[in-house]
């Protein structure tokens, strides 16, 4: 077992952490699926509006690549298609029904997932509508079926702001369903299988597990991070690919093959200061955001589809997330105080030592809130940035630098396929000059995916 220690990164002290166990809420009357949430995917339909669909039936797959679907979590009717610009399908609402049918697939028994071909493994991650919860390193992207990977991650720790990790997601008795999915994950690659969790991790589900090489990680944020992750443990070489996926979204793959159902479960944290009483619940996948946080504090809010760093802006009208696992709301009123640089603001925290509290170790949440206190200025190299970069060898002001003047080659040079969206969110929160780094790291990743 090898250690990693990640001695440079942040925790966010941010109030609104969910507590407690996971409280099982009812079916709710209605779900949704937004496919933007997955970068690669070009949806096309294969269900329309008014089809009665069963749980795990096929309602998008992807344009160039028909066999990658993404199925009903639930059994229903397709109450309504939503349309973007141009008409791209920004989501689909389907009305549940309690008891419906479902898709079925082959069963395994797990002793003999092992001697699975590959060419198996891989028919039936597509048609039971698994192969979305995968990713790629670099890009990120949903990878494509004829892509062989040189080896694939399994994520077991989460360091996110407010995220819920594996206390929250696994229960002791996913173990089986873990071991399954490790060795379904296995068949995709000659280069095996990475489980990586915190260290000193002492969760039932991780123990006596086989077939996979078991790397721990301590420290801040991004410690968690797969991208992190995967450029500690063995970076990908060439143009090849590393698949990678969370360990709670694995136990999803293994029961695919136990049980031969696509399961639609998920629990979601429903955090921040907007929420007045933050929970874990446990629901369907595509749940209404509102089902899920319960009453939230009046006036403006800012709603988020995972974290607080790398998550997606949405409404309270949208749906929970493939594979984001908490909605996150924010107050979205920023207050202003006169000579406030001047006063010793003992309830507030800084990063830059602003206020007394910076100078300490956080010792308690604040309410942290999406304001800029000031404007934006020139990227200025006051070595500020490298305190929160975990991934080797990157120079974080020379490669921006490079990235906004256009210098796509010489980015690459400089760690632009390496870096992680959670490490350039992190210096966009610590920057003085306002830049908005993850959005300047993922324009030029999808220019690069288009030009590579």
């Amino acid at each position: 077992m090898a250690h990693h220690p990640i001695r440079r990164g942040l925790d966010l002290p941010i109030a609104g952490e969910a507590a407690g166990p996971a409280v099982q809420l009812d079916l709710p009357s209605t779900v949704g699926i937004d496919p933007r949430e997955l970068r690669g995917f070009i949806p096309r339909l294969a269900a329309r509006e008014g089809d009665e669909v069963k749980a795990g039936q096929p309602l998008m797959f992807h344009k160039f690549e028909p066999r990658v679907q993404v199925v009903a979590p639930v059994a229903g009717r397709v109450k309504e298609i939503r349309r973007g610009a141009r008409r791209v399908i920004t989501g689909f609402v389907i009305d549940t029904v309690a008891e419906g049918g479902v898709v079925q697939h082959a069963t395994h028994a797990l002793d003999a997932l092992p001697s699975l071909s590959r060419e198996a493994v891989l028919e039936q991650m597509l048609a039971g509508g698994v192969w979305p919860l995968l990713r790629t390193r670099p890009l990120d992207h949903l990878p494509s079926p004829s892509t062989v990977p040189q080896w694939v991650l399994v994520d077991g720790m989460e360091t996110g702001p407010l995220q819920p990790g594996p206390d929250a997601l696994l229960a002791a008795e996913d173990r089986e369903a873990l071991q399954a999915g490790i060795h379904v994950l296995g068949r995709l690659t000659d280069g095996g299988v990475v489980l990586t969790h915190a260290e000193g991790a002492a969760h039932p589900a991780f123990q006596g597990l086989t077939g996979a090489e078991v790397h721990t990680f301590s420290g801040p944020h991004p410690a968690g991070d797969p991208a992190v992750q995967v450029s500690h443990i063995r970076p990908p070489t060439g143009t090849g690919r590393v698949f990678t996926i969370r360990a709670w979204d694995a136990v999803i793959v293994g029961r695919l093959f136990l049980t031969g159902r696509y399961d639609g479960t998920r629990v979601y944290a429903a955090v921040g200061t907007g929420v007045t009483q933050p929970r874990l619940v446990r629901t369907v996948q595509g749940a209404p955001l509102p089902h899920l946080t319960g009453p939230v504090i009046d006036g403006p809010a800012r709603w988020i589809r995972g974290s607080v760093l790398t998550g997606t802006r949405v409404g309270p009208e949208g749906f929970a997330g493939l594979s984001s696992r908490s909605v996150h709301v924010l107050p979205d009123t920023v207050e202003r105080e006169l000579f406030g640089w001047a006063t010793p603001q003992l309830g507030k925290w800084s990063f830059h030592r602003s206020y007394l509290k910076g100078f300490g170790r956080p010792s308690a949440r604040y309410d942290l809130r999406p304001g800029l206190y000031g404007g934006h200025r020139a990227l200025v190299p006051t070595g500020v940035h490298d305190t929160v970069i975990a991934t080797p060898d990157i120079q974080p002001t020379f490669l921006f630098r490079s990235l906004i003047a256009g210098d796509l080659e010489g980015s690459i040079k400089l760690g632009l396929l390496d870096i992680s969206e959670e490490e350039a969110a992190l210096l966009s929160y610590i920057d003085p000059s306002k830049n908005d780094f993850d959005v300047i790291l993922r324009d030029s990743l999808e220019l690069y995916a288009k030009e590579a």
